[in-house]
């Protein structure tokens, strides 16, 4: 959770942010996910709620167990050279 001082979505953008930062810090205490690419095709829930002059951000995800996170490019290529893709020299 973040907080920003604007009830203008057009100031919440740092809130996001901050609270999708925490969130991976919070991953990467898990040691589930350690990076931000982990996040990437995963469903993250937000919730936006008043909280005086702004507006309080609430980010949650329920991480997926570490061998459906993103393949690493180095592992792509391993990959492909096991399955013999014919990329390459």
């Amino acid at each position: 959770m973040e907080h920003a001082s604007s009830k203008d979505p057009h100031d919440w953008g740092r809130a996001m942010c901050a609270a999708l930062n925490r969130l991976l810090e919070e991953a990467q205490g898990d040691r589930n996910y350690l990076e931000h690419k982990h996040l990437l095709g995963q469903d993250i829930v937000m919730r936006i709620e008043a909280e005086g002059d702004g507006v309080a951000v609430h980010l949650s995800w329920k991480p997926q167990n570490q061998d459906d996170a993103p393949r690493d490019e180095e592992d792509d290529r391993e990959a492909d050279l096991v399955e013999g893709s014919g990329r390459g020299g």
